[in-house]
């Protein structure tokens, strides 16, 4: 009871073709260096009765309207690999002869496009490898085909990519990334769908009268919808944010929180750093622990070279912090300011932001007035688990994308791909 299928149906099963009009010639399968690569080679030929003739537009009905007139031979077709070998299809396509305005046209077939060498299944092919991370080069290099040909196939799919959104997230996340060389801005903008985790929009410029024009497209009423927006602390972002979005609660990462009293600590140790300064070395050296959380530090005591003796890392971080009233009164308010964030004690967070001591440093006191400036959506991030960790991993994903490939030139080649490989888009 084995229901046998003859071998051109069998093969033609094999290569994925779903022309009937195609044969495969028996024992015509060998293999040929072509460009430097080895090629399985495939030979078949196509002919079938054309119902019309495309030139004059007349019906085939008897042998005195069209007829066969040889073949145009080895149409060199690029189909999947076989076994993970190159594979090409040399194919003999029929010609006819219209005997009414006497001119002649080839058969054609739905597994390649007129005038094209790269089969439909290959050029599928390339689609579905543009939606992995790898360089247009390695993708090339994989199906057989020149780096332009993909490059071709992206700037088709770059030109049909259109995100067509009609509702706005309830939950946003906004950020930006660096843009190429063809955009309006520097810095491209991203916004992202916290709910799902997915991109919503990739615009090419994050200047404030730009995503305004952007934003007004959506009715007020399709605005107001928005319950939550996460942005850093560009001051673009919270104007917008604010002037646009009324009913929206505007959190500033928490991450940002900490990145602009963290940066301010640094600078005041590096400060210290100078070659008279006897604890050179160990402020240079031990940076991390001082910037470590207090409440991390270990108790439990190693050799230090430095030191010259067994000493734990709260000692050292508690020594080094001694050592300067500047600097032992900014890294209090870092630690406070860690602890507040961290215990979301939105008491605490004030108490340190309105009433630290004189003796931070200048930097300190200026972020400390940056968060007094933005106080009500600053804490938004204590009250609400809701941060930019989904978008800072989508901005990872752009730079390790940009990465692999060397760099784009054309900022729609480069959305394209990062809508690809997140999966926003199918190609």
């Amino acid at each position: 009871g084995f229901k046998l299928m003859s071998t051109n149906d069998y093969i033609l099963n094999l290569l994925n073709i779903k022309d009937k009009n195609i044969k495969i010639l028996d024992g015509k399968q060998e293999i040929k260096k072509i460009k430097g690569n080895n090629y399985k080679i495939i030979e078949g030929y196509l002919t079938y009765i054309p119902s019309y003739c495309p030139n004059c537009g007349c019906v085939n009905e008897t042998a005195n309207d069209i007829i066969k007139w040889g073949f145009r031979k080895n149409c060199k077709i690029k189909i999947p690999k076989i076994s993970n070998c190159l594979s090409m299809l040399l194919l003999h396509k029929q010609r006819f002869l219209c005997k009414h305005c006497k001119n002649t046209f080839i058969a054609e077939t739905s597994l390649v496009e007129r005038n094209r060498n790269i089969s439909n299944n290959t050029d599928l092919q390339i689609s579905l490898e543009l939606s992995i991370k790898q360089s247009e080069k390695d993708i090339a290099k994989r199906l057989g085909i020149s780096s332009s040909t993909v490059n071709r196939k992206l700037e088709s799919l770059s030109s049909k990519t259109i995100l067509k959104n009609q509702f706005l997230p309830k939950i946003m996340n906004w950020d930006e990334f660096k843009a190429t060389k063809d955009t309006t801005g520097k810095m491209a903008f991203i916004v992202l769908n916290n709910e799902t985790g997915e991109i919503y929009d990739i615009k090419d410029c994050r200047k404030k009268d730009y995503l305004e024009k952007y934003f007004r497209k959506y009715p007020y009423y399709e605005r107001n919808k928005v319950k939550f927006i996460c942005i850093d602390f560009y001051p673009g972002y919270i104007s917008l944010a604010r002037k646009l979005f009324k009913k929206a609660e505007i959190i500033i990462d928490k991450f940002h929180i900490v990145l602009q009293a963290y940066n301010v600590l640094n600078k005041a140790r590096i400060k210290l750093c100078y070659k008279s300064n006897p604890n050179y070395n160990k402020l240079k050296n031990y940076w991390k622990l001082i910037l470590k959380n207090e409440e991390e530090l270990s108790e439990k005591k190693e050799y230090s070279k430095y030191f010259k003796k067994e000493i734990s890392s709260k000692e050292i971080v508690t020594y080094l912090v001694n050592t300067d009233e500047t600097f032992k009164a900014t890294y209090e308010c870092y630690q406070g300011l860690l602890k507040a964030i961290k215990n979301k004690d939105i008491e605490k967070f004030e108490n340190i932001v309105y009433h630290s001591s004189n003796k931070i440093s200048k930097d300190m006191k200026k972020v400390l007035e940056l968060y007094r400036e933005n106080f009500d959506i600053v804490t938004n991030s204590l009250k609400y688990d809701i941060n930019n960790g989904i978008i800072e991993g989508k901005n990872n994903l752009i730079k390790v994308i940009k990465r692999i490939s060397f760099g784009y030139r054309k900022f729609k080649h480069l959305t394209t791909r990062t809508l690809l490989i997140s999966n926003t888009i199918k190609g």
